[in-house]
């Protein structure tokens, strides 16, 4: 309690010159760190597979990057997670790692979401924008980032994995990029009725009802 009344009394005292060269150190050397220094350690630990050589191998760089324990990186929340990203070349040399990262962010999410019986909608679909409908996410220490809802590069790699295994192993070999990858993807012919179940089961409930009925009334137009 008394040294928060110490750091309290620590940031009353800045002058406003003070403030400004802190905010000015801190960016200089959070750029320092994070956009050069981390980027090429993380390419050497890739190169190395590292992660095999751990007293608890893993199978891969996902595996290795969200472990907690002492042996992995400990990515255990969304804005450790941008700067996992931001130290990777995701586009090109560490494409197939990014991949095995977001497989087990997705599934670590819907997991939490299970667990903590919060709503998949509910989950940040956008590893950028941290704007979201609960705000009890933000007390917790963990990923709540669903890149498979998402409609950025990470939505699409995961997407092109599940749909087009053959395509996304092009990806990551690198013998094509991700937009050529998803033009040769054929896109799937969804029948009227399935359409229509899907949008149906996305209303609200009063929406549901309102629908059933214009059914019953159009239903009764065509009998008569």
């Amino acid at each position: 309690m008394q040294s928060e009344e110490i750091s309290n009394e620590e940031k009353a005292i800045l002058s406003d010159e003070e403030l400004h060269a802190q905010a000015n150190q801190y960016i200089g050397e959070f750029n320092q760190l994070i956009f050069q220094s981390l980027p090429p350690v993380i390419s050497q630990i890739i190169e190395r597979e590292i992660w095999k050589k751990r007293n608890n191998s893993y199978n891969n760089f996902g595996e290795y990057a969200l472990d907690k324990s002492a042996d992995g990186l400990g990515i255990t929340n969304n804005e450790m997670l941008w700067l996992l990203r931001s130290a990777m070349d995701i586009n090109k040399q560490h494409v197939a790692h990014w991949g095995d990262v977001l497989s087990m962010v997705d599934n670590c999410a819907r997991v939490y979401a299970k667990e903590n019986k919060i709503s998949i909608k509910d989950l940040n679909n956008d590893l950028r924008e941290q704007d979201n409908t609960n705000p009890n996410l933000y007390q917790e220490n963990n990923i709540t980032y669903l890149p498979s809802r998402s409609r950025s590069v990470d939505g699409q790699l995961l997407k092109l994995k599940k749909k087009d295994p053959i395509a996304y192993e092009h990806v990551i070999q690198g013998k094509i990029n991700l937009n050529d990858a998803w033009v040769r993807v054929p896109r799937k012919q969804q029948h009227p009725i399935e359409t229509i179940k899907n949008k149906f089961f996305n209303l609200s409930q009063a929406d549901r009802n309102a629908f059933l009925e214009w059914l019953e009334q159009e239903k009764d137009n065509l009998q008569n």
